[in-house]
């Protein structure tokens, strides 16, 4: 049946209506569709421009891509700006143009950057005005600094800096010496001068390897007062690394809870390790001090010098213990239950001297608080199969092993690791490092395969190829 089409005026209008509409709903809705679309991208711009959450987002990314993000707009800027200066160090000498005509001028750099700052006189065109020039930005802003001296004369411009701001935020100083021997630059007496007091300062950290005079009549090393004066303005200190051939005064020390002590001698210059001095320094911190390392690196040489002396104070909050092939050894009635009471942790080196730790293991007395020991050798014999029986019986209660062994030819090992069954250990980490001979490690791998639970290994072979196993 054919349909019939209704043309009338009045259906007409209904259609038109209808027509008319829907037309203004489409348009209608294309635009609620736009302003969707622009609130959803004003929301998003809201988000990104909010402080926190760029700080959570940006927290995430590595360094490169927060370096990259500066570069977006001034609010990301300075976001990243703030968390770079937290997480970087600033090189202050890249901001220098070393070139005419613009030599010597700096760049601008937000203010934020300042926080860790990264000072050095080592490049090729360095000038000691650049180096004054670069001391300017340590603001009270800045939280670190990493000094590297070229030359002893630009020691003391960064104290008179220090002292020029007075009691600053700084609470990290790391000084490192780089110059040449034979300099004839002598320390003026006004570089010793007090600092104001440095409140915030929380770790030190002297690496000073390069040549200093040494007075003949009292052996006071010529940097030895310039460490004193960061010592004595730093009434929180926390954290102490020296290495140096010096023995610094702490009795001003008294929150001091990490001591890292380095005696290092040069090729030119060997002077005794005065056990003495150790001894009077470790008595001044006693009473705070956490973490303890002493390391003597050097050859054998000044240690048989040594007069050994007798008793140390005791370290009643001590935890943590190191020692690397040092003459501390020979501080007798020393290294027990009574002087360490409070001992978990315990690391020896015995360095390249054979003789260096295992000859002086006899002045330890039972310690039965020990959880954790590490031990390195550097020297393998027939005499260590009674160097591990000593050390099992003087450390019963160990739970946590770590042996790291480094240049050896060849060791009777199988033997000890049965004795090491002694221990009722819960983790074992074996670490070989410089194996000459290929089957040096595979008779490592053997004698570790006897322990009761499968311990970490890690091993490092030199000079061998893959066609020496089998």
């Amino acid at each position: 049946m054919p349909i019939e089409l209704d043309y009338s005026d009045k259906n007409c209008e209904n259609m038109r209506l209808e027509s008319t509409s829907s037309r203004e709903e489409s348009i209608s809705l294309n635009i609620d569709s736009k302003n969707v679309r622009v609130s959803i991208d004003n929301t998003m711009s809201q988000v990104f421009m909010n402080p926190l959450i760029l700080d959570a987002i940006f927290a995430k990314l590595d360094l490169p891509d927060l370096k990259t993000s500066r570069l977006v707009c001034h609010d990301w800027n300075d976001v990243a700006s703030t968390l770079l200066g937290k997480r970087a160090y600033l090189h202050v000498n890249k901001l220098f143009s070393y070139d005419a005509p613009n030599l010597g001028e700096m760049s601008p750099v937000n203010d934020q950057l300042m926080r860790r700052l990264l000072i050095s006189g080592l490049f090729y065109k360095e000038k000691p005005d650049f180096i004054v020039q670069a001391l300017t930005q340590v603001t009270q802003l800045t939280g670190e600094i990493k000094f590297f001296a070229s030359r002893k004369e630009l020691v003391p411009l960064l104290l008179d800096r220090i002292r020029g701001l007075g009691s600053t935020k700084i609470q990290k100083i790391d000084l490192t010496s780089h110059w040449q021997p034979n300099t004839k630059y002598t320390l003026p007496v006004q570089a010793c001068q007090k600092l104001p007091p440095q409140p915030n300062l929380k770790l030190l950290r002297f690496n000073i390897l390069s040549q200093f005079r040494h007075d003949q009549k009292t052996g006071c090393h010529e940097f030895q007062p310039l460490i004193q004066i960061w010592l004595d303005a730093a009434p929180n200190l926390t954290t102490l690394d020296v290495e140096a051939s010096l023995y610094p005064d702490l009795e001003g020390c008294r929150n001091l809870k990490v001591l890292k002590f380095e005696f290092v001698t040069r090729y030119d210059y060997f002077p005794n390790f005065d056990v003495t001095k150790v001894t009077k320094m470790l008595g001044q911190v006693k009473d705070s001090l956490i973490e303890l390392e002493l390391c003597q690196p050097m050859g054998n040489g000044p240690m048989e010098k040594v007069q050994p002396i007798h008793g140390g104070p005791v370290m009643s909050k001590l935890t943590r213990l190191s020692i690397h092939a040092t003459n501390v050894f020979r501080i007798h009635d020393f290294f027990d239950e009574t002087h360490f009471p409070k001992l978990k942790t315990f690391r020896v080196d015995n360095g390249f001297w054979k003789s260096s730790v295992l000859s002086h293991l006899n002045l330890w007395r039972r310690h039965r608080g020990v959880a954790s020991l590490s031990v390195t050798m550097n020297h393998w014999g027939l005499e260590e199969e009674e160097f591990w029986k000593q050390m099992i019986h003087i450390f019963p209660t160990v739970k946590q092993f770590e042996l790291k062994m480094h240049n050896i030819d060849c060791i009777p090992l199988k033997r000890s690791m049965e004795s090491f069954k002694m221990w009722d250990l819960e983790g074992v980490n074996v670490e070989v490092n410089w194996v000459k001979k290929s089957y040096v490690l595979i008779e490592v791998l053997k004698s570790v395969s006897v322990m009761k639970d499968s311990p970490t290994f890690q091993g490092y072979v030199r000079r061998n190829n893959e066609s020496q196993y089998s």
